[in-house]
């Protein structure tokens, strides 16, 4: 349905309609994630963890990976977000009293190597030291051309009071960008680019989201009382003792 909104636009304005979707070529997946998080909602907060798996998608070796903890947008006024900010986006402000949150990984390990000791937080755009929105984490091994990576990844995530796309309000959460999701390493050729190489970047208060297509695998516990709107398809519920669990799965969508 949604190509064939789009190919009705196109023809009103006078180009050409764009072809049927079985005509399109898929996306290439990059990126496949199998994620299980818990909402504890007395405490505000989510915990989860994921299995990550990346394909270097270019024709060099890549030996470390970037990683976005975009919550950490809100962990304190001195994040690049709220520099840029002040805490302001469109008509609402944050919270300065109760409205922070925050991404911490719990672990990270790829093949048994725990990669936190050598992990370190980046500030490519501005070198503010204090924002902590990527982490670069260096591989035990370089990931050959067209060879993959996969990562067991756990965190803990405090839940802002709702702003910017993302947080609580009462009873209601809003959940966006809020597992720790791979930057985008981009082959040569992608963008016009001469040489492969990370493109990824800090949280900014006027950016939006970059990353590569995957499929995705979601469980999602909570308690009973919520309803849950996601996308992907509901390929599970199960249910016992006051909560339930969602299971959702997508193929090949950016996030």
């Amino acid at each position: 349905m949604r190509w064939k909104l789009l190919a009705a636009a196109a023809t009103l304005g006078g180009l050409a309609p764009l072809p049927p979707a079985e005509a399109l070529p898929a996306p290439r997946k990059v990126v496949a994630y199998d994620i299980r998080v818990t909402l504890e909602d007395a405490k505000r907060e989510l915990s989860g963890s994921e299995t990550l798996r990346w394909t270097n998608p270019s024709d060099v070796p890549v030996s470390e990976l970037k990683v976005h903890l975009y919550w950490n947008a809100f962990r304190n006024n001195r994040s690049t977000f709220f520099r840029e900010s002040g805490g302001r986006l469109r008509s609402d402000q944050a919270d300065a009293e109760e409205g922070f949150g925050s991404i911490d990984l719990v672990s990270m390990t790829l093949d048994w190597s725990d990669l936190l000791p050598g992990a370190r937080f980046e500030s490519p755009d501005d070198g503010n030291p204090d924002d902590r929105t990527l982490l670069s984490a260096p591989l035990p091994a370089p990931v050959p051309p067209g060879g993959g990576a996969v990562l067991e990844i756990a965190w803990r995530s405090r839940i802002p009071k709702v702003f910017a796309r993302a947080g609580y309000a009462r009873d209601f959460y809003m959940i966006g960008q809020w597992y720790p999701k791979v930057a985008v390493f981009e082959p040569r050729g992608r963008r016009r680019r001469a040489e492969p190489g990370w493109n990824a970047h800090q949280y900014h208060a006027h950016s939006e989201f970059y990353s590569d297509w995957g499929d995705y695998r979601v469980a999602i516990a909570l308690p009973e009382r919520f309803v849950v709107a996601s996308a992907g398809a509901l390929v599970k519920e199960t249910r016992g003792k006051g909560t339930k669990t969602f299971v959702y799965e997508q193929e090949a969508i950016h996030d």
